[in-house]
């Protein structure tokens, strides 16, 4: 089950992890100095960058017994609100300062960033072209727009503008190395090598750029490169949870899990907030076989954002697993609802309706799942055969009659799904079906021709086939899964255990 619901299809996060990420630095630059390096996203589902930083007022004399500066304290309630996601708290807070402070360049670029942090990317789009238009083509202002306009998935115009940059100062390290991940996320892993190479003959130990150029040697099965970048930026940044969680998943393509996990227990402990680094560690306790350590992960993840569906999908696969068929239909249900495009959710529900003889919901599961994979003529026979048990036989013959046109005419697929339009032709099919070489077909084919036995009242028959099915032992189907339910149900004799 892990492998048929979890490991088929893997997304990218969405991009509110790294708005929430880079804002924190911004705010940071406020109170403190902190090394360039912790400032950057951790997450790398999208294309990431530093964003330039507002600039400090000057501090006092830190001997000085002086009242804590107003300014101060707003900036740091600012950034509680941030850490706690509340841009909006966070934008009224910034409005409160003083008119003159805010209406500086470095305020107004902290405004766009709020802005962007809180999803309002036209707003902060607005204000970073009217600074420009104010106080001249800047280059942080520049690349904060760059910023943004990747945020909104307009990724020529953040091109365009980071390409600007470079014109205007060909050593801008940072337009240089987004320009290398935005070649990266597109995989054009020749030209983003070619940034990163860039960048690193003007300042070797850059950090952004030394983990782009691993990527792609990681890319490039290149691993003792990949691995010594890493290396250089674990040593330069013992305390950034990034370089670590790369070199975990270097070491995971690799099959060093014990090596990964170690990287990633060290990640977890810098970055505990980090939904990727829990999915990254949920990932490498599975391949280890630790599937109820790997859960604990995947719900960790969940904890930390309930909102992005991929979690969900390793959660569900090992609860379904385990037998916990309550929690794996939450999960499935939720993913569901997150991530609709994802049909297999739907699979998943369908299955689990059917085991417990809930016809009506398995039939929607199952057609929802067919209307995002129409290929897949196996969720339409499913569907039929819920349908039929729900007592609504009478409105099977029009669904099936769109089906059937779609699917390769004479093929065993075809004339199954002719059987239960017509309900006639079993001997035919029940020929074919013997002559048919391919074992999945076979077994498929089988269990749909016990159903329809089953449907028309002849229970020996089906009883016959299911355990033909049976003793085909072809796990890797979900209709094998259904199959022992039956067998299960009807107290036939299972050897399967």
């Amino acid at each position: 089950m892990v492998k048929d619901y979890m490991l088929r299809k893997r997304s990218q996060h969405g991009k509110r992890w790294l708005v929430i990420t880079v804002i924190f630095g911004i705010f940071t630059s406020c109170a403190t100095s902190v090394p360039r390096a912790s400032l950057e996203p951790e997450k790398g589902p999208t294309v990431t960058a530093s964003i330039p930083t507002a600039k400090a007022p000057e501090e006092k004399n830190p001997t000085e017994k002086a009242p804590v500066d107003k300014t101060e304290q707003i900036l740091t309630s600012m950034q509680t609100l941030m850490q706690r996601g509340d841009f909006s708290k966070a934008l009224e807070l910034f409005n409160g300062l003083p008119i003159d402070l805010i209406a500086t360049a470095d305020m107004q670029r902290m405004k766009a960033t709020i802005l962007a942090a809180g999803g309002n990317l036209p707003e902060a789009r607005t204000t970073l072209q009217n600074l420009l238009s104010t106080d001249g083509e800047k280059e942080e202002t520049l690349f904060l727009l760059a910023h943004v306009e990747g945020l909104a998935g307009n990724i020529k115009e953040q091109k365009q503008i980071l390409e600007k940059i470079v014109s205007i100062n060909p050593k801008n390290t940072q337009a240089l190395t987004t320009l290398g991940d935005v070649a990266y996320a597109a995989k054009t892993y020749k030209l983003a090598e070619a940034y990163y190479k860039k960048v690193l003959s003007i300042d070797p130990n850059h950090s952004e750029a030394l983990i782009g150029k691993g990527k792609v040697d990681r890319y490039n099965k290149n691993p003792k490169s990949a691995e010594e970048a890493f290396n250089k930026v674990i040593s330069m940044n013992p305390d950034w949870a990034l370089p670590l969680q790369e070199r975990a998943r270097l070491y995971r393509e690799n099959n060093f899990l014990r090596e990964a996990l170690a990287d990633l227990d060290k990640a977890k402990e810098l970055a505990p907030r980090d939904y990727w680094i829990a999915l990254d560690r949920g990932n490498v306790l599975l391949d280890l076989g630790k599937k109820e350590e790997a859960l604990k992960e995947y719900e960790r993840a969940i904890s930390i954002d309930g909102d992005y569906f991929l979690a969900y999908v390793y959660s569900a696969g090992i609860k379904d697993e385990l037998e916990d068929y309550k929690g794996a239909e939450q999960a499935y249900k939720r993913l569901s609802e997150l991530n609709p495009d994802y049909y297999f959710a739907f699979e998943a529900l369908g299955v689990l309706y059917m085991r417990d003889k809930r016809w009506a919901q398995a039939k929607d599961a199952f057609i929802e799942a067919y209307k995002r994979s129409p290929n897949h003529s196996t969720y339409a026979l499913l569907a039929a055969i819920a349908w039929y048990r729900s007592g609504k036989a009478q409105n099977v013959k029009g669904f099936l009659e769109k089906v059937i046109p779609l699917v390769e005419p004479n093929s065993l697929d075809w004339y199954m799904l002719r059987l239960y339009y017509d309900f006639s032709g079993d001997t035919d099919i029940a020929t074919r079906i013997g002559n048919e070489k391919k074992l999945d077909v076979k077994a498929r084919m089988l269990y749909y021709l016990a159903q329809y036995y089953d449907l028309k009242g002849n229970i020996n028959l089906a009883n016959k086939y299911f355990m033909l099915v049976r003793d085909m032992n072809r796990r890797n189907m979900i209709e094998w899964r259904l199959n022992q339910w039956e067998i299960e149900a009807r107290g036939l004799p299972n050897l399967s255990s």
